[in-house]
């Protein structure tokens, strides 16, 4: 899963890179004024199937951050490697500055998050209404040139992009409101910001650190959306927190009322806005987590895994995660009967352990 970290200068967003990756990963910059870094995500589930197969290699869900440059700096579109990231990217983190600090002016000359985030959301429907403008452009000639089922799926992709404009057009982010996948799927291409889901991420100052939940709530009321959600943190104490031992971190986590660490926080405020499911695969070459969209079927979670899987799909063999460990392998819980055999109907669930039976 990709993520790219975005937001007005001066809004924390380096700092917020650095106590994502923080004891989780490792970072470089390309030399572009992009940072990228690689986060492993933490899984005691997995650790423990791994301790039960003996497995050689444990392999956690890992998630790579994009710490992007201002995006819009004097009008202009990102562009180069900025671009590429954010057309890569599955979510988008924006960095929202509440924190107050005499020695970081903000440019607008005040700290007022509500205002930012306008600002910042008023950049991005701008940015995606000249694609759909300059893309409805061409493919109306299209529709009105060419024939067949040329003409036919021009038509097609005008009326869905006259749906886009509308939106955009009405200060909308199309991101709440188009909910078909196929459509999604349909306008992935056109890397339109606002179709993106958004985590809208609240950087406060260390002073308010003991009311994070409180400032989070109040912010998700008025921001939260379908596909756009809210959480906070204070970036510079987690990055700060991220160079001590574990043992002393948690004690000044306890004296600051700090609560838990800021990638387990964020990134499961991402889980849930993106609608996510962990699944396992336990063997003892690999233990595997992985990660697949809420609803999805054994036969996709096969495909996540490897084409071949999917393709050659016959059956699956399907345990809950506490249930293996409660048995204490494969064999014995089938004994049981508590290894169940599943089509390529079944909808994975939270913390599955899946063996996929193939032939290709």
């Amino acid at each position: 899963m990709d993520l790219a970290i975005v937001g007005l200068p001066f809004s924390g967003k380096t700092t917020v890179f650095k106590a994502l990756m923080a004891g989780h990963g490792s970072a470089s910059a390309d030399g572009r004024g992009e940072a990228i870094g690689a986060v492993k995500i933490p899984d005691e589930r997995l650790q423990k199937l791994g301790k039960l197969v003996g497995a050689k290699k444990i392999t956690p869900v890992e998630v790579v951050l994009h710490d992007l440059p201002t995006l819009f700096e004097r009008g202009a579109a990102p562009s180069g490697s900025a671009a590429e990231a954010l057309a890569r990217a599955d979510a988008l983190i924006h960095v929202v500055r509440v924190f107050e600090r005499d020695d970081v002016a903000h440019p607008a000359g005040s700290i007022d998050a509500d205002r930012d985030i306008g600002a910042f959301d008023a950049e991005m429907l701008l940015h995606d209404l000249g694609i759909v403008d300059r893309r409805l452009g061409k493919v109306d000639t299209t529709a009105r040139t060419a024939k067949g089922a040329e003409r036919d799926a021009a038509r097609r992709e005008s009326e869905m992009l006259k749906r886009v404009k509308k939106h955009l057009d009405a200060e909308t982010p199309p991101r709440d409101l188009i909910t078909d996948e196929a459509e999604i799927k349909a306008l992935a291409n056109f890397g339109l910001l606002t179709l993106k889901p958004l985590l809208a991420l609240v950087n406060i100052g260390e002073s308010a650190v003991a009311e994070r939940d409180a400032i989070e709530a109040n912010f998700r009321e008025r921001h939260a959306r379908t596909r756009t959600s809210v959480t906070a943190l204070c970036a510079r104490l987690e990055a700060e927190l991220a160079e001590l031992s574990p043992e002393e971190a948690k004690e000044f986590r306890v004296e600051m009322g700090a609560g838990e660490g800021a990638t387990d926080h964020v990134l499961e405020a991402l889980r849930e806005m993106l609608g996510l499911v962990t699944f396992f695969t336990a063997g003892e070459k690999d233990t595997r987590a992985w990660t697949i969209p809420n609803g999805a079927t054994v036969l996709q979670a096969a495909g996540r895994i490897h084409t071949d899987i999917e393709r050659g799909f016959i059956r699956a063999e399907v345990i809950a995660w506490d249930k293996l460990l409660e048995f204490g392998s494969h064999n014995e819980a089938k004994k049981a009967g508590q290894l169940r055999q599943e089509g390529r109907t079944y909808v994975v669930q939270e913390g599955d352990v899946i063996n996929v039976l193939f032939n290709v």
